[in-house]
Formats: C-alpha cells, sequence, structure tokens
C-alpha cells in the first residue's frame, strides 16, 4: 500500500513539472513590458535585463528552481525601484 501511495505521488510530482515550469515565459515577459514601460535608469535597466536574460537561459537549460529566482530577483528589483520613485 505504502508503495502504490510513493509511486503516486511520484507520478503526479513528475506530470505537474512541466506545468509549474511553464510560467518563465511570462514572468519574462511581464519584466520586458515594465521595463518598456518604467522610466529607469539605464543601469538598472540593463542589470534588471541581464537577470531576465540569465532567468530565460536557465529555464532553457532546464534548471527552472534557478531561472525562478533569477526572474524573482528582476521582478523583486523592478518592485523596489518602483516604490523608491
Amino acid at each position: 500500500m505504502t508503495r502504490i501511495f510513493v509511486s503516486a505521488f511520484a507520478l503526479l510530482g513528475l506530470m505537474a513539472t512541466p506545468a509549474l515550469a511553464g510560467h518563465c515565459p511570462q514572468d519574462a515577459a511581464a519584466i520586458e513590458h515594465a521595463l518598456d514601460t518604467m522610466t529607469i535608469s539605464d543601469e538598472d535597466r540593463a542589470e534588471i535585463s541581464a537577470l531576465k536574460e540569465e532567468g530565460m537561459a536557465l529555464h532553457e537549460a532546464g534548471d527552472h528552481a534557478g531561472s525562478e529566482a533569477m526572474l524573482a530577483d528582476a521582478m523583486r528589483r523592478l518592485l523596489t525601484y518602483d516604490a523608491e520613485a
């Protein structure tokens, strides 16, 4: 019984992984939209854009946790920048 439960849980996790990894492109698009519409210094724009690009490179390489961390850092910097303005 325990083996069936563990197998089912593992299968469910494997099925959910691609669905969870799919939001990286949407995050990158949101970052790009914010960069296009916000008044932001060139230095900050370059730094945030580099984080976005690195996050998408990690996504393409299959490192979705790393990608999400990079993209979250970029979004956090945008939110902080907006709050300071």
